[in-house]
């Protein structure tokens, strides 16, 4: 089921929302990243599906960082071409620094890969610092974040406002959340569901088959912890529709959802797929599903 996104306000520069597109993608997939990491080492993931997540966010990260770095390269030769304009330059074919410009653009074109190395081992080990905070043991006295059922449920509600807002950024600040309240509760059921829909959303997306399973996976073992979870049978409802194009299985997810008296908004927003699957099913629509 996709999420209602919330349009993002448009900027007058191009390049502005490029960059803020760039970014958001750069933080997602170290997340995904750190992510990953912590399912390895908790033992939730095969390592032939490690090996293929791993390469391919390295290789998106890579890639985001080399066109941050081509942003940054753009928007210094337009600083340096103002900046000239404004004081009349400092000779033909020479900086203000004696330095030719000839030179200047040889070490401009050589600085994008040796800047893109660097960001890409900072955010390296920035990821492997965040797999550690997560997993590792806590020292006696040392508080830690979602260690209580207070902070759990805090955690758990502010995950949930930003998947409602539905951003990239939103989606990966609530998928880390989501982690890190299982690194202190493995089993937490909401946790779980909400972690493998976001995980098979972008599997979905993206058509990664390892990433479906692995979410699917999760949200499964959310209704082995909860069966009466309302919000992972529609998830699996939504995977057999779409995926699966299963719309018998789906109609049973969505009958199990229904049978749980979930939220009104919640029917309301799932309304078009429910109604969806039950028609491809030749089956009625239940009562108290709004007309999609």
């Amino acid at each position: 089921m996709s999420r209602v996104r919330r349009p993002e306000v448009a900027e007058p520069s191009v390049e502005r929302d490029r960059r803020w597109h760039l970014e958001d993608q750069r933080e997602f997939l170290v997340r995904s990243l750190a992510d990953l990491e912590a399912e390895r080492s908790a033992g939730d993931i095969g390592p032939e599906d490690y090996e293929a997540l791993l390469g391919r966010d390295r290789a998106r990260l890579a890639a985001v960082v080399e066109e941050l770095a081509q942003l940054d390269l753009a928007e210094d030769a337009e600083r340096a071409v103002a900046t000239a304009a404004a004081t009349g330059g400092a000779g033909a074919g020479t900086t203000a620094d004696g330095e030719s410009a000839a030179a200047k653009g040889r070490s401009r074109r050589r600085r994008p890969r040796w800047l893109a190395a660097l960001a890409v081992a900072a955010l390296a080990a920035g990821t492997t610092l965040l797999v550690m905070r997560l997993t590792s043991p806590r020292l006696p006295g040392q508080p830690a974040t979602g260690s209580t059922p207070q902070d759990i449920t805090a955690e758990l509600n502010e995950a949930a406002t930003l998947v409602e807002r539905g951003t990239s950024s939103s989606l990966s600040q609530a998928l880390a959340l989501y982690r890190n309240v299982l690194a202190s509760n493995p089993n937490q059921p909401q946790a779980l569901a909400e972690t493998g829909y976001l995980e098979w959303e972008a599997g979905f997306s993206a058509g990664d088959r390892a990433q479906e399973r692995q979410g699917r996976s999760l949200v499964e073992r959310s209704l082995a912890v909860q069966p009466d979870d309302y919000a992972a049978h529609l998830f699996l409802g939504t995977m057999d529709l779409e995926q699966g194009h299963d719309a018998a299985a789906a109609v049973k997810q969505y009958r199990a959802f229904l049978a749980e008296h979930p939220p009104k908004d919640r029917v309301t927003a799932a309304a078009k797929l429910i109604t969806q699957a039950f028609t491809e099913a030749g089956q009625p629509l239940p009562s108290g599903v709004p007309s999609a």
